[in-house]
């Protein structure tokens, strides 16, 4: 008889206890993980950029986007991602759950999408913390001095990330404690202590409140953004003590967590300060909706926490896309769809090539772009996320057909084939309706960039096969013209 646990592929009794790594085995708890890959999100910053943009689309209704997006798409990928989990215990997430269920061609284009994500996004954070750390330090102001502050905090996040693990997994709960304390905390104070009296209570999840069903759907595509980057707790499956059961339990974890923080910041934010103002209200420095209801429940000589919290929201996302694109780049080298030195490990068993590698490219990205150049990292980014997450659902549903009768498949392959279609909805939307005018199609334009470097490494890897047979085959001919007569002359 089947169960909802084969149907879901949740290893309820940690069946799976050990999977094939040169990373630090056995190192991980839940806990442990939840927290590295909530850090990906980077809820400091990403609560004082999105939610405004919410606000300005569905006003009081927020909460209502943000409930909708968690429960679709990002729930269905989730439960997709908990079976793909448990068929393949792997770092490297979409490399290796297409590489197993679509295509091995495939696998290297989509791999190297998500390592793209990730180095992205560490340039992004550097950027995004240069830029707060000017405000609490007036005296660094300058592009110049920025660009050396992003260098530096991408150097001293990639030594640490080399230091194991583990470390990185204890930074990432000291600088979430105060992420989400703030964040939260702020909006509790709104609901306990409101200064804002002519909030509709019904409004919070109305959808004619929010002005229709389509202005719902705007607000869900900033949800999506919001809830991004939970999937990063694959990343630590070969790490973790009970690695499937581990990372199953991580994901929902960490995108419930995101729910309720975020949750509490729209719903408490809008007591604090009415919404027009915090609509206007910008992520820029002393201008950002923290900024402005921290003002209001916190005392003038705390004025520095606004700015902070972004700071080690910054820091945090750094060190998260560091550690989870080196060890999707170690999956790829291990499996032979890149160069075997990517899959190098040092002395703490943190993979220092690929570490090494994301590192330069952030720091190149951070002196060669235009260092006030957001939107080209969010576009960046969000091309990049939603090209993975397509794969994933694609291969949930590759997967499932080949599991299961073709009722059972079908049934389960709807809400995938639903989420899926609203995904490319959104890269479609990200090229469309951007949100710098001269920025328009900049992110299909970057998304065909990236699919077709990633085509290149699957033609280099092609021919650096070939060229490894042909030696392997003219030293087997080598071999086998090598008779006894001659080994008996040469003696």
């Amino acid at each position: 008889m089947t169960t909802i646990n084969d149907l879901t592929g949740y290893d309820e009794d940690g069946s799976i206890t050990d999977v094939d790594t040169k990373l630090k085995k056995g190192r991980l708890n839940t806990y442990d993980v939840t927290l590295a890959a909530f850090a990906f999100n980077a809820p400091g910053y990403i609560a004082a950029s999105a939610i405004p943009l919410i606000y300005g689309v569905v006003g009081h209704a927020a909460p209502l986007s943000i409930l909708v997006a968690f429960l679709f798409p990002m729930c269905v990928l989730a439960f997709c991602l908990i079976r793909l989990v448990r068929e393949a215990p792997s770092a490297g997430g979409v490399f290796t759950f297409t590489e197993r269920f679509v295509h091995p061609g495939a696998a290297t284009v989509l791999g190297w999408t998500y390592t793209v994500m990730a180095a992205t996004t560490a340039p992004l954070t550097a950027v995004i913390g240069a830029r707060y750390i000017q405000a609490l330090f007036p005296a660094l102001q300058g592009d110049y001095q920025a660009r050396i502050i992003g260098t530096v905090m991408l150097v001293v996040f990639s030594v640490v990330s080399n230091r194991g693990v583990e470390l990185t997994a204890k930074i990432a709960g000291v600088l979430l404690a105060f992420e989400i304390v703030v964040v939260a905390g702020l909006g509790l104070c709104g609901i306990v202590a409101p200064q804002v009296h002519d909030v509709p209570i019904l409004s919070l999840y109305s959808v004619s409140a929010a002005g229709g069903l389509m202005a719902v759907g705007q607000g869900v595509l900033f949800g999506v953004f919001m809830l991004a980057n939970f999937d990063s707790a694959i990343n630590f499956i070969e790490e973790s003590k009970v690695p499937v059961r581990t990372v199953q339990r991580s994901l929902m974890l960490v995108l419930g967590l995101a729910l309720i923080v975020y949750s509490l910041a729209a719903i408490g934010w809008q007591f604090a300060v009415p919404i027009p103002e915090l609509t206007r209200a910008s992520a820029a420095p002393g201008g950002s909706p923290i900024a402005t209801v921290a003002d209001v429940y916190l005392p003038g000589w705390l004025t520095w926490i606004a700015p902070l919290v972004v700071v080690t929201s910054s820091f945090a996302g750094m060190q998260a896309s560091l550690n989870s694109g080196a060890r999707t780049l170690y999956r790829m080298g291990q499996d032979g769809h890149l160069p075997a030195r990517v899959c190098r490990t040092n002395r703490h068993q943190a993979p220092s090539t690929a570490i090494f590698g994301l590192a330069v490219a952030g720091v190149l990205a951070v002196w060669l772009r235009p260092f006030a150049d957001l939107v080209w990292y969010i576009d960046t980014f969000t091309i990049t996320l939603v090209l993975s997450y397509v794969a994933m659902l694609a291969a949930y549903i590759r997967l499932v057909w080949s599991k299961h009768p073709a009722g059972t498949a079908t049934m389960l392959s709807v809400l995938p084939a639903l989420a899926l279609v609203m995904l490319v909805y959104v890269a479609y939307s990200a090229g469309i309706s951007a949100s710098d005018p001269s920025a328009k199609y900049n992110a299909w334009y970057i998304g065909t960039a990236v699919l077709l470097t990633g085509w290149f490494l699957v033609v280099l890897n092609r021919r650096r096969r070939r060229a490894h047979q042909s030696r392997r085959a003219e030293v087997d001919v080598g071999v086998s013209n090598v008779t006894p007569a001659a080994v008996a002359s040469s003696t």
